[in-house]
């Protein structure tokens, strides 16, 4: 009678669920080994995002009370632990993949930086806000996510690999559906074929803060807006007994409901209950209904002490462990169930035999084949080269997502990459803001905006324009062009109209305030060297004035100038950050030479320079080790060639470009550590040290000759940038209170 009642009731549900949304792939799904003879355990998860842990914890308490777990239904983070134990791992794996994600990472809105192209690494020299809207055709266009979620997609994958040949999900080892929503319709989307770990992504993506995918073209998002716990579609799928862990969100009390946020959340809130309560109304006498009560504490947003839920899913589940008894199998017929699960898994890594690109993009395929070379053909799958690739190709910045699929040929398997076009660009607005103050005297503040076009033409050609007003204003522009086919090679005109300031000290005393309007053409042409590097060649020619505004008039030559260089550079960057680098390494050597024959300059000089900078951190320390040696190795160079050092980090204690001379010699070191957040932000306190000077003459350097400067600091990096503040002294009595917004490492 029980199982005649249980088909009714899969008809009744089947019949509903059609009813009330799509079925994507769904197929009628026989019974496993095994469970002729007992009802068919479905486990039905809830989505909860952080509060998800809390499904690893069940999962743990149902393998130890040997309770079979026959098919699975999840929403959001109730897909992704779901889909994780329907591919084959176990509890204990699950829990031990949760505790190692670094999530700060997995919410990252951009390439890591040191995956990056190394042109897109260089827009950190500029002082640019890192959210780069879209602006095309006079139109401000935002992304349709916060998080566009592509290293989520890689850890999503990863751990599914198992699984990442199965198209149906009917023959995962556990029978498996995860719901989603249609954003453009709202209806209910359940996906039981495909992509697996494209389904599992599909799930969670929330609404506005991880950008919703597309699969069979419908734009899906959380299943959670519509069913966050889906008793029916696990009824469907043919349960006879259900076991729903609900770990929705609980309603704000009245006192938190005194903001636009507050308001926001609470009515994401009340969406998603109408949703459990209409699910809550399926489940039969026999289902059992594990609920956690988690408190404020362990918002849906906390994934740093998700781990913390695990725990309390288990003493949940023991809660209730003479109910889950009932449905329990004696150890040795558990035991010999879950080998017969676990036998549907792929027993290795498949040989990959070929590799596609599917890429919707302007931009060459050659270009990106290139990215390509590292896979090894007639070898196992090496997940690890897989995603180097893909981090390279991202680090681009061209794309919204770079994702992969296994995929088969007849008898030969391969892996086939997806390239998705970003919706916002191929043009992007970017604006910052720069704050330099030292000692109440020297101030520097500028606004700029930057315009961004990529992609223009398919050897991947851009150009960018820039305009900063303030202390000290200027106009830039610079085009970039690939060539070869691969696009590794270079050549890159730009143009700069600047207007900065020239200052002469005495020791530290100011003597003269001026400014220096010029005019500067570039044109290089050179070879990317990976991500890692580039060797650019090229000449400049600058034009412009010298104009004193106070000050003695003997200390500085006014009037026009003329400028003429050839150049050769060589640099590296593997920072991982240029605001708080905590790993990699930052070098440059370049080679100048000041010709009037050639080039019109006025004086004749030959110039090196050389900085390098290496992070290495323990922990939550970090010392950061710099050096620079610049050099006049012929010839004089004038005033407006000459080095400058002073300011935070380059001889602190000092203000900002103090010391100037012929030749500049420096090593310094700063130590910090990061401390917890300040406002939601990473911050820093840290000491550093510096030596160093300027001299006019060759026969003038030595370090006797050196001064020693130190501070210490705290800084906060924040979305328009970081931020520091610091306190500097250095020998002769000089000592300096900086506040500094932008760059300074």
């Amino acid at each position: 009678m029980r199982l005649i009642t249980a088909r009714c009731k899969l008809k009744l549900a089947f019949v509903c669920l059609l009813a009330s949304g799509s079925i994507l792939g769904q197929t009628p799904t026989s019974p496993q080994a095994g469970t002729s003879s007992r009802p068919r355990v479905g486990l039905v998860l809830s989505g909860g995002g952080a509060r998800g842990g809390v499904h690893i914890g069940v999962l743990q308490a149902l393998e130890e009370l040997n309770v079979p777990v026959d098919l699975i239904a999840g929403v959001s983070a109730g897909a992704v632990i779901g889909g994780f134990y329907a591919s084959g791992l176990t509890a204990n794996q699950i829990d031990t993949i949760i505790r190692d994600i670094d999530w700060d990472a997995a919410f990252l809105e951009d390439a890591p930086r040191a995956v990056k192209s190394f042109r897109r690494k260089r827009e950190d020299d500029q002082f640019l806000v890192k959210q780069r809207p879209g602006f095309n055709n006079w139109d401000f266009q935002l992304p349709i996510g916060i998080v566009q979620g592509q290293v989520i997609d890689l850890i999503v994958a990863k751990n599914t690999l198992p699984a990442a040949g199965v198209r149906d999900f009917d023959r995962l080892p556990i029978p498996f559906r995860a719901v989603a929503a249609d954003i453009a319709t709202g209806e209910a989307v359940i996906l039981g074929a495909g992509d697996f770990a494209r389904a599992l992504r599909a799930s969670m993506s929330v609404p506005a803060v991880l950008a919703p995918v597309d699969i069979d073209g419908r734009l899906l998002v959380d299943g959670g807006v519509v069913m966050n716990l889906p008793v029916e579609v696990a009824r469907a799928l043919g349960a006879d007994i259900i076991i729903a862990v609900d770990v929705s969100a609980p309603l704000l009390p009245r006192e938190e409901l005194n903001s636009v946020f507050g308001v926001t959340e609470q009515l994401t809130i009340l969406l998603t209950r109408q949703g459990v309560v209409a699910q809550l109304a399926k489940l039969g006498a026999d289902d059992i209904l594990l609920t956690a009560e988690l408190g404020r504490e362990f918002g849906s947003a906390s994934f740093a002490r998700m781990a913390e839920t695990v725990p309390i899913g288990y003493e949940l589940a023991m809660a209730h462990a003479e109910e889950l008894e009932a449905l329990a199998l004696a150890p040795a017929e558990y035991d010999a169930y879950r080998v017969v699960q676990l036998g549907r898994m792929r027993p290795d890594l498949p040989e990959i035999d070929f590799v596609r690109l599917r890429n919707d993009s302007i931009t060459s395929d050659s270009i990106i084949e290139h990215y390509l070379e590292d896979i090894e053909l007639g070898a196992p799958l090496d997940i690890d080269r897989v995603e180097a690739t893909i981090d390279r190709i991202y680090g681009l910045g061209l794309y919204q997502n770079v994702r992969y699929e296994l995929v088969e040929d007849g008898d030969r398997s391969g892996i086939e990459f997806h390239l998705e076009e970003r919706t916002w660009g191929p043009g992007y607005a970017q604006l910052g803001i720069q704050f330099n103050a030292s000692g109440g005297q020297d101030l520097l503040f500028g606004v700029a905006a930057s315009y961004l076009r990529t992609a223009l033409n398919p050897n991947n050609g851009e150009w960018r324009a820039t305009a900063i007003i303030g202390a000290e204003p200027g106009l830039y522009s610079d085009f970039h062009q690939p060539f070869g086919a691969a696009g590794q090679y270079f050549f890159a005109p730009s143009i700069a109209i600047e207007s900065k300031q020239l200052n002469v000290f005495e020791g530290t005393r100011r003597l003269t305030e001026a400014r220096i309007r010029s005019t500067t053409a570039e044109l290089g042409i050179g070879r990317e060297l990976g991500s890692w590097g580039e060797l650019r060649l090229g000449l400049r020619h600058t034009t412009g004035s010298v104009d004193l505004e106070v000050g003695d008039p003997t200390r500085i030559t006014e009037g026009r100038f003329h400028g003429g260089e050839y150049f050769a550079r060589w640099s590296a960057d593997t920072l991982d950050s240029v605001a708080f680098p905590r790993s990699g390494i930052n070098s440059t050597l370049e080679w100048r030479a000041s010709r009037p024959a050639t080039l019109s300059s006025d004086a004749k000089f030959d110039q090196v320079s050389l900085a390098v900078g290496i992070a290495k951190t323990w922990d939550r320390y970090t010392l950061l080790s710099t050096a620079r040696y610049d050099t006049t190795i012929e010839g004089v160079a004038p005033l407006t060639s000459s080095f400058r050092m002073g300011g935070l980090f380059d001889l602190s204690g000092f203000g900002r470009q103090t010391l100037s001379g012929q030749h500049a010699a420096r090593v310094g070191a700063s130590f910090y550590r990061r401390v917890n957040n300040l406002a939601l932000f990473p911050a820093f306190v840290g000491l550093s040290l510096e030596y160093g000077n300027v001299w006019n003459t060759r026969s003038e350097i030595n370090w006797g000759s050196a001064l020693l400067g130190g501070s210490i600091w705290i800084g906060i990096d924040t979305p328009i940038g970081p931020i520091y503040g610091a306190y500097g002294r250095a020998r002769e009595g000089a000592s300096q209170f900086y506040l500094v917004l932008g760059r300074v490492f």
